[in-house]
This record gives structure tokens, C-alpha cells and sequence, in this order.
């Protein structure tokens, strides 16, 4: 088998399933039926990777948006409600309406996982903002974020479209790496890390996917501990802050692994299939075909 073949076999496995991406929109519409009983909702909506097409499987966490108001605010102000009332309300209606799950209070939404799926939600309270985008709750700050998931989803389908649809097969094979490497990387951090790659032009379309992955591990060590915002509206880290010992590991891992990749690239551009097979299943840890 030739790299080309394994990271194409690579490529399919890392997709969700149809069975799945369909469970997960049917429990989408369920939860929020559901909740409509102890909560208003004027809409929801599956969001985050999982909407853009960049979740691997198996699946984790799936964000769906609440939208709790049915007009544009100008200012982030809900109605009197403030940011930890905001999650409170979320976690009351969802025990209410499933008294068996399990409810996890997070800064900007609740984690629930049920026992009907293999996967877990995290459901975030959103009021629709004027003059776009929403405002969702952060209790960490006690205030209120500006977000906008359409705008994420057309920024990263169009440097998709530029890469000829290679950009997301490799955004998956990065989250792949990062769940399996010490996993320091927020999954939108890494997309918008390759998009920016996209920008800078060191990914190129006519690339192949080994070169592809090999040249984002080899200019990793950029982005590691280098604040990045949210690219909407400015107001919101995409990046995962690290102690200085987690940082320190995160740096040496990729350093590591960009030395691997570069080995494994000359291997293959020798002819020494097999062993450059050998170091990506290293640099992968589990998953990438024998």
C-alpha cells in the first residue's frame, strides 16, 4: 500500500457516519421539542464543527443553539436575565424534561448527555443580536459574547472551496492528531489555524493530504500559546489558555511529531512506502491504516 492509498483510507474512516449525522439531527429535534414544555425557545439549530462538516468520529459533544428571544437586541441585555441565570434556566429544563440525564454546567452552555445516544449536547443559551449574529452567556466574565455560527461556516466552506475541498479532510486528520496527542487545541482553534495556513498560502490545493498534514504539524509551533480570537467579532479566545507546563509539553510534542513528518515525507518521496506508513501510524498514535 502507497501513503497516497493509507491517507485515503485515513480520510473515509475519519467521516461520520450518514446513521450517525442522522441520530444526531433526529436527538437535536427531540431535545428541543422537549424542553419547548419548560423553556421558550423560538428556535435551535446543530452548530459548531459538527455543522461544519469537521467533527471526527466517534462523535463527542454536538453544540446546538437555543435561541431564546424571537427579535434582535441591540444591546446584550435578555430580558433581565444575566448570564448564569441564563445556564441555570437550560439545566432546569433539561432535568425537567429528562430527569435521567446527566447535566454538566459549563461557562457557556450545558453538557447533557442522555441515555438514549452515544453522544453527548452541549445546549447554549443564544439571544439573536442586532445586527447579526447572537449573544450567548459566558459566566466566567459574568457577561455576555457576541458569535456569529453562519458567519464561522461560510468563512471555512469558502477556504475550503479554495483548497478544492482538501482543507477539511486535513482539519480532521489535525483534530485526529490533537485528540490523540495531549489534546491542548480547541477543535475551532485548529480549524481557524488552517484556514490561516490557507491564507499565508502554505496550503496549497494541488498538495496531497501526507504533505498537506506534514506542512500544518511543521508550522504548528506558531500558533502554541499565541492568543487567537474569534475572527467575527473580535470579543472571544478560540485558543485553549495553557499553564506554562502545559505549554512547555504541547511545544515539545509538536516539535516531536513535525520532526516525524518530515522523515516520513522524505521516506515516501524515496520510494520506502512502508516505512513512512510506519511513521505516520507513530505520529497518529491509533487509526491510520497499516
Amino acid at each position: 500500500m502507497t501513503v497516497t492509498e493509507a491517507f485515503g483510507i485515513f480520510k473515509s474512516e475519519l467521516e461520520l457516519p450518514d446513521r450517525r449525522q442522522q441520530q444526531a439531527s433526529t436527538a437535536q429535534q427531540e431535545i428541543r421539542a422537549a424542553l419547548t414544555k419548560f423553556l421558550d425557545i423560538s428556535d435551535s439549530f446543530l452548530t459548531g464543527s459538527y455543522a461544519r462538516h469537521t467533527k471526527i468520529d466517534p462523535l463527542n459533544d454536538i453544540d446546538v443553539f437555543l435561541v431564546r428571544n424571537a427579535s434582535r437586541v441591540s444591546l446584550s441585555t435578555t430580558g433581565g436575565i444575566g448570564p448564569v441565570q441564563a445556564i441555570d434556566q437550560v439545566a432546569l429544563g433539561v432535568g425537567a424534561a429528562y430527569p435521567t440525564a446527566i447535566l454538566k454546567k459549563q461557562s457557556r452552555s450545558v453538557n447533557v448527555k442522555l441515555p438514549a445516544y452515544p453522544f453527548a449536547f452541549d445546549l447554549v443559551p443564544a439571544w439573536l443580536r442586532t445586527p447579526d449574529g447572537f449573544w450567548i452567556p459566558d459566566t466566567d466574565i459574568n457577561g455576555w459574547l457576541p458569535t456569529d455560527p453562519d458567519a464561522h461556516a461560510t468563512l471555512l466552506t469558502g477556504a475550503n472551496d479554495a483548497s478544492k475541498l482538501k482543507l477539511k479532510p486535513l482539519i480532521k486528520m489535525v483534530k485526529h492528531w490533537n485528540r490523540n496527542n495531549l489534546e491542548r487545541l480547541r477543535s475551532f482553534h485548529i480549524e481557524l489555524i488552517c484556514v490561516d495556513l490557507m491564507r499565508l498560502g502554505n496550503l496549497q490545493e494541488s498538495q496531497s493530504l501526507q504533505f498537506g498534514v506534514a506542512t500544518i504539524l511543521v508550522q504548528l509551533h506558531k500558533y502554541a500559546g499565541a492568543t487567537m480570537m474569534d475572527p467575527v467579532y473580535g470579543m472571544s479566545r478560540v485558543d485553549k489558555e495553557l499553564s506554562a507546563a502545559e505549554l512547555t509539553e504541547l511545544r515539545s510534542r509538536i516539535n516531536y511529531d513535525a520532526s516525524n513528518v518530515v522523515d516520513a515525507i522524505r521516506l515516501e518521496a524515496a520510494g520506502d512506502h512502508k516505512a513512512a506508513i510506519e511513521k505516520w501510524k507513530h505520529v497518529f498514535v491509533v487509526g491510520f491504516p497499516k
